[in-house]
């Protein structure tokens, strides 16, 4: 996670500037890292905790800005179907969209000759070392925030950590028609309220490649 840390502890600290910026105090931002630890989801509901808005205009926010974790969580199940609810919980928890992106391209198959330890291994160092360096950012924010300018644009430095890593995963023509799915879907529903357009995007991507899969999957009979 060493090559993704920059985008990571880039998108922490703006983040967590912006908690401070809302009215947060030091010590509520450091906890608020803690416990609720969703970057999209802080800086989509601040606002509305800000302006003073009913508690579930703020949850059905949060909600749908972290619905993808559904979707997320479906595809990495079957790696980790054979443990506990409760340790399903944990690892669900932890997930993050880079480490299931990294995930994913590690172990597109359950069925891995390495073994189901390696995969959870391999999964807990990622999500382990992306809490850390999250809450790396979240401390520099806190302790030096007020001294970086806003012209520096680190808030580009987490999406851009993260297509950095979709790039290289775009192999296929399932990928590819996936992708350009969620990308058109993105522009189109940009305006949409609630960040919608992340839920939109990411339906249509998933549901692009399931038709060429079922197209393929004819093809070849």
């Amino acid at each position: 996670m060493l090559e993704s840390s920059p985008g990571i502890i880039a998108w922490s600290l703006v983040t967590s500037i912006s908690l401070l910026g809302a009215g947060l105090s030091p010590v509520d931002t450091f906890w608020f890292n803690i416990l609720v630890y969703a970057g999209s989801s802080q800086l989509a509901v601040m606002p509305l905790i800000a302006g003073d808005y009913p508690f579930w205009t703020v949850w059905l926010t949060a909600l749908i800005v972290m619905s993808r974790f559904v979707i997320f969580s479906a595809v990495i199940q079957p790696h980790f179907k054979h443990y506990s609810f409760w340790q399903r919980m944990g690892i669900g928890g932890l997930n993050t969209d880079m480490s299931f992106a990294k995930f994913v391209e590690k172990f597109p198959s359950p069925d891995n000759s390495e073994g189901k330890q390696v995969e959870l291994l391999y999964f807990m160092g990622m999500v382990l070392a992306h809490w850390f360096f999250w809450q790396v950012g979240a401390l520099i924010a806190i302790f030096f925030g007020s001294y970086i300018p806003i012209s520096w644009g680190l808030g580009f430095a987490g999406p851009l950590a993260l297509i950095a890593l979709i790039i290289p995963a775009i192999k296929h023509r399932t990928a590819v028609i996936s992708a350009l799915a969620a990308a058109c879907t993105c522009v189109l529903t940009i305006n949409l309220p609630y960040r919608l357009t992340i839920v939109c995007s990411v339906i249509a991507g998933v549901m692009a490649a399931v038709l060429v899969d079922k197209q393929s999957q004819k093809k070849n009979r």
